[in-house]
Order: C-alpha cells, then structure tokens, then sequence
C-alpha cells in the first residue's frame, strides 16, 4: 500500500512549518520506520510558509510512503475511463501514456486505436487497455522512455491501468461490460469543455454510481 503524509501540517489542516533542522529530523524519523516496514520514501513537493514575524524560513513537505506486497512486484489500479463521444478520452490516455502533446488533430489517440474503421471514424469501439507507471520516486515511467509494456513494468513500483471505453451510444453495451468485468478500482469520467455533461456522459456517470466505482 501507499500513504502521503504532510509534515509540517497541523491537524486542523493549518500549515504551521518546521525550520530546516526540524524538517530533516521528521524525515529522518519517517524513513527510519519506513525502513524497518521495508517501504521507499520520496519527498514529492516542499513549500515554504510565509510568515509575518522575522522568525527562520519554515516549511512543509508532502511525502511518499510505498510498500509493495512482498507476492507483488508492484501495486496494479485499474481505472475505467468514462464520457460522451468525441470528449477527448482517447486522446487524454494517448498524451499521459506516450508522454506526447497532441497536434490539435487527434494524433496522439492514434497510438491506442486497434481497428481500422476507429482510425478513419477517430471513436472508440472496443475496450482497450492501456498502462501508465510510477517508479518509487513517484516519477512517470511510460512510453516516452520505454519501448515496451514488460519495460514499464519492470521499472514501475506502481501501476495504473486505464481500460478506455466507447462513448458512443451504439456501444453501451460494450462499455457496460467494462464496468461489470474488468472491476475497476476507480473511474474517470471526461468531460468536453465544449460540450459539458451532455448525452452519453450521465449515463456513464449514473452507471459507475449505481456499481459503487469511486469517481
């Protein structure tokens, strides 16, 4: 499993600061327990706190704390990607796992499609499947950089599997039994910033609710 702790967090959410010798004591601290657990740390992001006394520059420090189960060689989530029709899915997925811009055209989404008619048409027909990874410094470990799906996941201490399903109405059926088989541990619902919530999207929406998959 995985925990992010806030270090220099009050717990009324109040961000009160250490000075550096009390941060990197914290840090000490959570990496020793870290290390008798068996578990990797990774600072993800430092900030200073401002402050209107002329005390030492205070900050805070979110921390990534991951152990994968010894019978693992990393954690797998799998994440069912949801939304009308033309809504940029597809897209998205393309950008996050090759780690490519897209050229206003569609072709990053080209490097997920199967089938020759969802080439010409630009939807999405069937279910596909595609992997985003995280090393245990929490960096990105995708495409980009890896030519293979058996590369990211030997580099990868965590996983995240995007099943990418048709937004179009023709293919409901094929997208409720992506939610129904593959049990995915949360879902994405994308949302045209043209278009807004409209057509297929709260059904989409309304059948991850009913199913009890976190959004």
């Amino acid at each position: 499993g995985e925990a992010i702790y806030q270090i220099g967090v009050e717990d009324n959410g109040m961000m009160a600061g250490l000075n550096d010798d009390e941060l990197h004591a914290s840090l000490g601290t959570l990496r020793r327990m870290a290390n008798r657990l068996g578990a990797g740390v990774s600072i993800l992001r430092r900030c200073s706190v401002e402050s209107d006394t002329a005390e030492a520059a205070k900050y805070t420090a979110e921390v990534l704390v991951r152990k994968v189960p010894n019978d693992q060689k990393f954690l797998d989530v799998r994440v069912a990607v949801l939304g009308a029709v033309d809504g940029g899915k597809s897209t998205l997925l393309g950008v996050l796992t090759h780690g490519e811009m897209d050229n206003g055209r569609g072709r990053s989404r080209l490097n997920l499609f199967r089938h020759l008619h969802e080439i010409q048409s630009g939807r999405t027909s069937s279910i596909s499947h595609e992997i985003l990874g995280f090393n245990s410094e929490g960096k990105v470990v995708n495409y980009s950089e890896f030519r293979s799906a058996e590369e990211i996941c030997e580099s990868a201490s965590k996983l995240v599997t995007f099943v990418d399903l048709a937004g179009h109405q023709k293919y409901m059926r094929t997208t409720v039994y992506g939610l129904t088989c593959y049990r995915p541990d949360f879902a994405l619902l994308v949302v045209s910033a043209n278009a807004g919530l409209i057509g297929t999207s709260r059904e989409h929406l309304s059948f991850a609710v009913a199913l009890g998959i976190p959004i």
